[in-house]
């Protein structure tokens, strides 16, 4: 027999998150596109030197391209994130869920607008200290809110 037990609500879950753990996401988002970067160069290196391994030299990419190549992994890894589940990787480890004002998941469009803010408009993160509802800009004009869920169904066997 499997009881399964699930854990009631806290007072604070679903309430919005506040400045620092919404920074220590992004930061963590941050890392997670830098890693990712950084092994599409080596799987590019790697390809380099399996192809004509006798003339091999490291690639030199212009900034621009990884600047965009950047952007463009941080809106695809958002966008992901927040129609699959409702969180990015740093939403997950900081119990954090991106939803619509009526606590919906975002769908498809929404998510891609709202990575493409985050992503060129970061400073729009700010604005959390002064709403009082605790929303940044993405959040007001795309009528979004990021809330705490770290809501656990317990298992036991």
């Amino acid at each position: 027999m499997n009881p399964t037990t699930q854990s009631t609500p806290g007072q604070n879950e679903h309430r919005p998150a506040g400045i620092v753990t919404r920074s220590a996401a992004a930061g963590i988002d941050l890392a997670m596109v830098i890693v990712v970067c950084s092994l599409a160069y080596l799987g590019l290196v790697l390809a380099r030197l399996v192809w004509s391994p006798a003339t091999f030299s490291w690639p030199a990419m212009p900034f621009w391209f990884t600047f965009v190549f950047g952007w463009c992994v941080a809106v695809i890894y958002l966008t992901v994130g927040w129609v699959t589940t409702g969180r990015s990787y740093g939403d997950y480890v900081m119990g954090l869920r991106v939803l619509t004002n009526r606590h919906r998941m975002l769908r498809w469009a929404h998510s891609f607008l709202r990575a493409v803010f985050c992503v060129f408009f970061p400073v729009g993160l700010v604005w959390v200290i002064f709403s009082p509802r605790r929303r940044s800009l993405q959040d007001v004009a795309l009528r979004t809110t990021v809330v705490y869920d770290w809501h656990v169904v317990v298992t036991e066997e």
